[in-house]
């Protein structure tokens, strides 16, 4: 367990240094990152990353290489707090990014757009214009379907570079904006957040859950009816993978504590 200036502690959770502390001191740490210009990445991660990273070694990589990686979802969040830290908060994407957005607007700090469809990204651009009409954005760029494990594209991080954009705001979607952060972490002078769906959450395309239905960890319920082609058979594998790999965790940790 370590412990950076924001109170933020890293505690392993499934085989992954996971941040546990307050929401605010998370966002601070970003904004941190973000301010100081040197090449960093941000990952949120719920059951699915986790579950992925362990049957997937390239992925167990790009996520151990991220400055922080956020707790999204409750499940994870009650992970933290059975290994000892119960005032640990979930950090979900959508609200990161809300976050970041507005504390960027106040302070000028220059972002950049990166992922989405075309049509989700105008919708973006519609809604930040009303709710952040300040917000210094330097860069919105929608790029062709990505492979799941993108290459190195040394033209968009010479673009962003070139824009001048200090906190980068990537919408790939699990796995593929982690494995682009990673791939492009040392070639752009940013900080980089993967935050998901979350453009649809912010320009109002989707609905968040309700917030009881948030506090139980049944927003997983809530996103599987608004889109169940696309999660169904995520949620089937990765959420029952992730029961198993946490029990096994929690049993290994409490040994461990018995010992000792």
């Amino acid at each position: 367990m370590t412990k950076n200036h924001n109170g933020i502690e890293t505690i392993l959770v499934l085989g992954r240094k996971i941040a546990a502390g307050r929401f605010a001191g998370f966002g601070e740490a970003v904004l941190a990152c973000a301010r100081s210009t040197k090449p960093a990445y941000i990952c949120v991660s719920g059951a699915h990353p986790l579950s992925l990273a362990k049957a997937d070694p390239d992925f167990a990589e790009a996520l151990d290489g991220a400055a922080l990686i956020a707790p999204d979802g409750m499940p994870v969040k009650w992970m933290l707090a059975l290994k000892g830290h119960r005032g640990s908060e979930r950090v979900a994407g959508p609200d990161l990014a809300a976050w970041l957005i507005s504390r960027a607007e106040g302070e000028g700090l220059p972002v950049y757009f990166y992922g989405g469809l075309p049509d989700e990204l105008v919708d973006l651009r519609r809604a930040l214009a009303v709710t952040h009409p300040k917000l210094n954005v330097v860069g919105w760029e929608s790029p062709p379907m990505l492979p799941v494990r993108p290459h190195f594209d040394a033209e968009t991080a010479a673009r962003i570079n070139a824009s001048g954009a200090k906190l980068i705001v990537i919408g790939l979607g699990c796995p593929r904006q982690e494995f682009w952060m990673a791939r492009h972490s040392g070639a752009v002078n940013g900080t980089m957040v993967g935050i998901g769906a979350a453009f649809n959450f912010l320009s109002g395309r989707l609905e968040r859950a309700p917030q009881v239905m948030q506090s139980l960890g049944l927003e997983w319920l809530y996103r599987l009816t608004q889109e169940p082609r696309r999660l169904l058979g995520r949620y089937l594998l990765h959420n029952s993978r992730f029961v198993w790999f946490a029990l096994i965790d929690l049993i290994s940790h409490w040994c461990k504590r018995g010992k000792n």
